[in-house]
């Protein structure tokens, strides 16, 4: 029996239990910040001061995720009471039940936040935040106070966005970003994207019971990208590709400045890697079910001597 609990212990040991959910993770990829833009059924212009835009917010969703329902309350309570901008990411790769999201996208998503579970809200690009029990009182005082974090961006950077009204399927969209300094960011590259999202669809097969679905982000387009070393400025045009929408006729184009963080040489190491688990913290299926079978089999020559 010692020799059965104790193997017992190590089987354990290599089936860690998953993070709590609620708990803030650091995300070292860089931010996603200062969204603007509006809708393509006319031409305009957004000018702001970048420190003065409210948070991005990326939502990982899925239409039959039930506890995604929270998130996305919470999310809609701390945009009311502070600002901020949602925009709702939903799976494709191997996805039967949700229409909206593309495998693109869903490559994104698993690439910079190595995520493919809903949900999982992550803040400015920074901050992910997993599942929807919250870490202290609530979702919203969570969100709150990540919401509230400073990217310390320098006072008087500037983003200028103009787009064209829709047409043919496209619509050119311009811009003219300027930014001072920066200690913090120096060393990064600035990218601009344009998200295009469509501001509601309705999927009554959605088994979360929600079946009006906002914010989806339908495409992701690079537009200008330069090393942020002293002060900087972006400028340009281009032509950017619309998706038809799923229903109505309520498409955006957002600009969104994202930093990439330099480039770090990977290191030589002798010592062989260490197999990672998946995502749920499980250990590769035969390697646990190799494991229970020598518990077993041990058990059985214990009780056998």
């Amino acid at each position: 029996m010692r020799r059965f609990a104790l193997l017992l212990a190590a089987l354990l040991v290599l089936v860690p239990l998953p993070a709590q959910a609620g708990t803030p993770i650091a995300v070292d990829d860089g931010a996603v910040f200062g969204s603007h833009g509006g809708s393509v059924t006319t031409a305009n212009t957004s000018a702001t001061a970048l420190d003065d835009l409210d948070p991005v917010l990326e939502d990982y969703t899925a239409t039959w995720c039930t506890n995604c329902v929270d998130v996305e309350h919470a999310l809609e309570d701390l945009v009311a009471e502070r600002g901020g901008a949602i925009f709702s990411f939903h799976r494709s790769i191997g996805e039967t039940e949700d229409p909206f999201g593309t495998d693109e996208l869903d490559e994104r998503w698993e690439e910079r936040y190595d995520r493919r579970a809903p949900p999982t809200v992550v803040f400015n690009g920074t901050t992910m935040v997993i599942g929807s029990v919250p870490e202290g009182d609530s979702l919203l005082d969570d969100f709150r106070t990540l919401a509230n974090h400073s990217l310390e961006i320098p006072a008087g950077a500037t983003s200028i966005f103009s787009w064209t009204a829709s047409q043919s399927g496209s619509t050119t969209v311009s811009w003219e970003v300027n930014l001072p300094e920066s200690e913090a960011w120096a060393g990064h590259q600035i990218r601009l994207e344009v998200w295009v999202v469509e501001a509601t669809a309705t999927f009554s097969e959605g088994t979360n019971g929600q079946g009006e679905y906002p914010h989806i982000v339908r495409s992701i387009s690079t537009v200008d990208e330069v090393a942020w070393d002293g002060a900087v400025s972006l400028r340009g045009s281009s032509a950017v590709a619309l998706s038809p929408a799923f229903d109505g006729d309520d498409l955006e184009v957002h600009l969104i400045h994202s930093l990439v963080p330099p480039t770090v040489p990977d290191e030589v190491d002798d010592i062989a890697p260490i197999a990672e688990p998946d995502e749920r913290g499980i250990p590769a299926p035969g390697a646990a079910l190799a494991l229970v079978a020598f518990v077993a089999a041990s058990r059985r020559r214990d009780l056998n001597p």
